[in-house]
Order: C-alpha cells, then structure tokens, then sequence
C-alpha cells in the first residue's frame, strides 16, 4: 500500500497512539484518526504541538518518520529508527569501508540522473535543452567539473526566469513551495534510507557537519527535477501564501508514478527500490543503481 503524508498545521493539537492508530485532538475533543498502517510520513509544520512518546514509538518501529517544519517549510529534524533492519550492521560496513573510486563513480550516476532530470523538465516547458544534455553526458567521476552546479544556473533561469533565485530562506511563494516539495521527497528518501539498512550520516557527497542525514540529501538529488516538474504544473494556483489545499496536491507527489529501469511505481515505492539497490552496490553486489525518470506528463497532472 502506498502510505499517505499526514501533516499538522493546526497549533494546539494532540498526537497520540490509540490501538492502530493516530488520533489527533484538540482540547480533549478528538479531530480524527489514521491508521498507522496507512501512513508514509508525518509533517508537523506548525508549533505548539505535543505528541506522546507512545506514538513516536509505534511510529520508529513501522519505520515512519516523523519531520518537523519550520516557517519556510525547510525540515529542522527528521525522526528515523535505529533499528529494524537483519543485516544493518553489515550494510553500514559497507558504507564505511566502500573505496573512493566507487563511491565516486555512484555520484557521477546520481548527478547525471538529477540533470538529465532537469533536462527532461526544460524540454516540457517548451525551452532549449541542449546544454544540459552536454552537461549531462560531461559529468565526470564524482562530478569533478562541478556540471551539478553548472547545469543549476541553466535550469533555474529557464525553469521560472532570470530574476529567480533559488534560496531555501527565502519565503517567496515558489521557494517556500519548492521547500515543502522537497520536505515531503526527503520524508520518503529517510524512509528508504533507514529501511535498507543504510546510515544516513555516511554520505556520497554531502557533507555538512550538522546534518545527520547527508546520505539523505545525495540519494534524493534526480528526484529534485521531479518535485519542480510537479510543483510547475500547478505554479498557476500559488497565491501569496501557501496554502493548505495547495499543500495537499503537493503532498500528492508520493504517489506519482516514477519511470525507474524496465519498472514503474509510486514515488513513495520508487526511491525504497533505490535505496535497496544502493544498498547492494554498497556492498558489491552489483554496479548498476536504477535511478528515477521524469514521469509522463498526464500522470504528473493528475497527481
């Protein structure tokens, strides 16, 4: 079953385990109950909010995590599991003890996917692509040229006009929009992450020291396109502010059929299938990682 996002943005709620379920309340008077099998995620975007340990509990041993916004819809902490994978041990292991070629070689796959992603998008939107396509087939082992930051000058110029800049403080209805896209794509990512067994702090590329989930931030770079490609298709309905029904078609993204290989599934499903195959490639039972497509775009539409 593909799980669905549950976001709080009701200040004073209550968030609590009731059998099966998550039930949220305010002043004692129950809003409504989720089943905990039903859920992919739980966003919490809004302050003053207490949830009993009880449910964070229930909520880390499905695997569910649980991430905590902030007014710019940027991510200030992820929940995930310590536990509840058989060979976690050995696939941190592998982590540890990949070499520098390899692990290089795994991120020239992953920056080639994000642009030829970004590509994909610009193509759909009616714009020339050429260039990140050169960029694309350029990209170096552990992108030594420096094409991910290239092709981003390209892209976003093209993507929504010169004057943008994409910045994660910004509050800017595209931003904050693209800030909680990404929040919901990086919800899904830890799921994997955690859930194949991998450490989230041994990263591929990035490495800021207060970031526990750098692994995290690199494994869901060629989903980024995916989530703007989603986000520009219904950039007509931003108002000034974000708004909950626009949340809502944005939270829609996990369940948005992801070309991956010879295969096809929701995103929510796309990036654990990911995972797992950076997983085995971790430990060398394989070379290849079969990364995400831009969907089509019907299925985009839709939602």
């Amino acid at each position: 079953m593909v799980g669905q996002i549950v976001e709080i943005t009701k200040q004073g709620c209550s968030l609590r385990k009731f059998r099966g379920f998550m039930e949220i309340s305010e002043d004692g008077v129950m809003l409504g109950r989720v089943s905990l099998d039903d859920i992919a995620s739980v966003v919490i975007s809004v302050l003053g909010c207490s949830i009993s340990t009880k449910l964070v509990n229930a909520l880390a041993e499905l695997n569910i995590p649980i991430v905590m916004c902030g007014s710019n819809y940027l991510p200030t902490s992820i929940t995930l599991p310590v536990a509840g994978y058989g060979r976690q041990l050995h696939v941190m292991q592998a982590q540890v003890n990949m070499s520098e070629p390899r692990r290089k070689r795994l991120w020239q796959k992953i920056v080639r996917s994000k642009i030829q992603n970004q590509a994909a998008v610009i193509d759909r939107i009616g714009e020339s692509n050429q260039r990140l396509l050169r960029l694309a087939a350029s990209v170096r082992s552990g992108d030594a040229g420096n094409a991910e930051a290239q092709a981003a000058r390209d892209y976003w110029r093209k993507l929504f006009g010169k004057g943008f800049r994409r910045k994660q403080e910004n509050v800017d209805p595209i931003n904050s929009a693209l800030n909680y896209s990404y929040a919901i794509v990086r919800s899904c990512v830890a799921r994997g992450v955690s859930s194949t067994g991998l450490h989230p702090c041994f990263s591929l590329h990035h490495k800021h020291p207060q970031n526990p989930i750098n692994l995290v931030d690199d494994l869901m770079e060629p989903y980024r396109p995916i989530a703007d490609y989603f986000l520009v298709l219904r950039a007509g309905k931003l108002g000034k502010k974000l708004t909950p029904d626009m949340k809502a078609e944005l939270a829609a993204l996990t369940t948005l059929p992801i070309p991956q290989g010879t295969e096809e599934s929701p995103l929510s499903l796309s990036v654990v299938k990911m995972c797992r195959q950076v997983a085995r490639y971790y430990q060398d039972e394989t070379n290849e990682v079969a990364l995400p497509e831009l969907p089509y775009p019907l299925q985009a539409i839709a939602g």
